[in-house]
């Protein structure tokens, strides 16, 4: 079975969004989770994978969550915008 596990640097980014913000990241976790317990993906989702274990899923048109997979375990890495989900990916790799 297959677990969703959040980091702190995932709570950490959590603190710098709106209230509007939080409210569409937690409907975008519920679609994230059912994803993961069923195995199918909506349109809106856009899971897609980035490099050999991350991967992100929309949160809205300019918010995007990285998630790192290993094994049956998804990791909640950033919730962030474009240009901060680049700066993760430059710096690990």
């Amino acid at each position: 079975m297959k677990k969703i596990l959040i980091l702190p640097s995932f709570e950490r980014s959590v603190k710098f969004l709106s209230m509007k913000e939080r409210k569409q990241l937690a409907k975008s976790l519920e679609v994230f989770n059912n994803f993961v317990l069923t195995g199918k993906t909506s349109s809106g989702l856009r899971f897609k994978k980035i490099n050999h274990d991350k991967y992100e899923f929309r949160v809205t048109i300019r918010l995007r969550i990285i998630v790192k997979g290993e094994g049956d375990v998804f990791y909640l890495v950033l919730v962030g915008s474009h240009d901060q989900v680049k700066k993760y990916l430059k710096n690990f790799r």
